[in-house]
């Protein structure tokens, strides 16, 4: 189970792989934290709705680990796990950086 299986429950939609790279990109900096759903809504300044829609679906997937008591989501940090993290993390960056270029060029071309 990974980071892919839980990426294959998603639509291919490039502002929820945004969100999607801020929350993993938390959980990898508080590694072994429990943070219930609202410290991530609030950690990463992302939507409720997006927040409450992919936090299940990595629990699904075994990224993250869910106490049902305290309703707090941890990463426990697997290697396997954080190397597509990274792989994920690069990727939607990539594709950030690539738009932010092609925007600043058209601009540069034909003005704001």
């Amino acid at each position: 189970m990974s980071l892919a299986r839980a990426l294959s429950k998603l639509p291919d939609d490039s502002e929820l792989e945004r969100v999607l790279r801020d929350i993993l990109v938390l959980f990898r900096r508080h590694k072994g934290e429990w943070l219930s759903e609202t410290e991530v809504r609030i950690k990463t300044g992302q939507p409720q709705a997006d927040v409450h829609r992919l936090l299940p679906v990595l629990v699904e997937g075994f990224v993250l680990d869910f106490d049902s008591s305290s309703e707090r989501f941890c990463y426990g940090g697997d290697v396997a796990v954080s190397f597509e993290i990274d792989t994920f993390v690069r990727r939607v960056e990539s594709h950030q950086s690539h738009v932010r270029t092609n925007v600043a060029k058209f601009r540069e071309r034909y003005g704001a």
